[in-house]
């Protein structure tokens, strides 16, 4: 049973991205970003923090100070993971397996499908790419409400929502 109903996701582009928006001049960001953590509205996987960790930091600070919002993945969790990965065994780079490196893509898209979450994260489809990044083609396969979290052109939140594909199967 569910004690808490988060409504985001966030990966941990987002989360890095922060950064680039100090306390002292957004402050009014960080107050709203701060109650929406505290009103239980977003959520994290321990992977995330994982990949954080490995910056030093403000925002690799900031997240082992709230670390109650990166949460361990759950059974369910941990199979849908399974799942993708049989799936999608590309999602995960090599190096990041040989070397024991984290690599929250197949968490954070378990965890906003298991909760029905909208998934935060900043990966977009660059101009002239001949196909997707991974992840992006994942959500969209499993029809997941995605945010991309402010976008450097025009400095607002940019909602996505994946196209239908009825005739491909996930999972």
């Amino acid at each position: 049973m569910e004690l808490y109903h988060p409504r985001y996701v966030f990966d941990s582009g987002p989360f890095i991205g922060l950064k680039n928006y100090p306390p002292d001049v957004f402050s009014s960001l960080w107050s709203n970003f701060s109650q929406l953590i505290q009103d239980g509205n977003i959520i994290s996987s321990s992977e995330v923090l994982r990949e954080i960790e490995n910056y030093d930091d403000e925002i690799a600070k900031w997240a082992k100070l709230n670390k109650q919002i990166f949460i361990k993945p759950t059974i369910e969790e941990q199979i849908l993971v399974q799942q993708i990965l049989a799936k999608h065994p590309d999602l995960v780079k090599e190096e990041a397996i040989l070397l024991g490196k984290p690599y929250a893509d197949p968490f954070v898209i378990a965890q906003a499908k298991s909760h029905n979450c909208i998934l935060v994260h900043s990966e977009k489809l660059k101009p002239n790419a001949i196909k997707f990044p991974m992840s992006a083609l994942i959500l969209v396969l499993l029809k997941l409400y995605c945010l991309i979290f402010f976008e450097k052109k025009t400095g607002i939140f940019n909602g996505t929502q994946p196209d239908s594909i009825e005739s491909m199967e996930f999972l």
